[in-house]
């Protein structure tokens, strides 16, 4: 294990971070603001620092600002049907500055109270800008389908949230045909076992899955590059 900037999210910090939600109180919040920031914020931001060769390494358009990669603490309400003002799950995001590169693949890390998760996934405003995804996967079968295995060996499962009920593609091949009519994708692991988290090897085990993984993320970014090049997702709809 190398020397890592990352040392782990200790227990303390995620109670106190569910108890600063529980509380929902700006008075507790700025009580406790510091203990807050150096037990869970600059940690995650600590993480994204320890990843940022290898992401570079995936692609050299990612970004990889420890402070616009990781989420707040302070949940912006507005427009949310829920106005509770602070999370307990937090999360970093990997990908391209969305302002440039909307809808962007990405990679990700995220905690709860009593879980942990990473992987890769790549969702878009436009569901018929997805249909590049699946354009890919019938030109190239075989790529993809080595790109899925090479997420299997990362740890990583396959899921998409939402998928078209009418078969788009019914004279598809059998072995590619379960991935054609996803409006989304990604590829996940999770774990209950929260010591891991309070560990520098964390680093260790999100780069070891993110680099098994990289054949993946490729081609969905030369799908997501094929939806540039066709002006089907344009830096504009970053207003979303």
């Amino acid at each position: 294990m190398s020397e890592y900037n990352f040392k782990g999210i200790k227990p303390e910090s995620i109670e106190l971070l569910c108890l600063n939600r529980f509380n929902d109180s700006k008075e507790f919040y700025e009580e406790h603001k510091l203990e807050l920031k150096e037990g869970i914020t600059v940690p995650m931001r600590q993480i994204v620092l320890d990843l940022s060769g290898l992401m570079y390494d995936i692609d050299d358009k990612m970004l990889t600002d420890p402070v616009r990669s990781v989420s707040r603490i302070y949940r912006d309400t507005r427009g949310n049907r829920s106005k509770i003002k602070y999370r307990e799950n937090m999360w970093l995001m990997l990908r391209r500055y969305k302002n440039e590169y909307p809808s962007a693949p990405f990679f990700y890390f995220e905690f709860y109270p009593n879980s942990f998760g990473y992987g890769l996934a790549f969702w878009t405003w436009k569901q018929s800008a997805f249909k590049e995804v699946h354009n890919l996967i019938i030109e190239h079968p075989g790529r993809w389908l080595d790109a899925v295995d090479a997420c299997k060996q990362a740890g990583l499962t396959y899921n998409a949230r939402d998928n078209y009920k009418k078969d788009m593609y019914p004279n598809a091949p059998k072995e590619i045909k379960p991935y054609l009519n996803a409006k989304n994708m990604e590829f996940s692991y999770c774990s209950f076992d929260m010591n891991r988290i309070n560990s520098p090897s964390l680093i260790d085990e999100l780069k070891l899955a993110f680099d098994l993984a990289r054949p993946m993320y490729s081609f969905w970014a030369d799908a997501y590059d094929n939806m540039l090049d066709k002006g089907i997702i344009k830096p504009e709809d970053a207003i979303r």
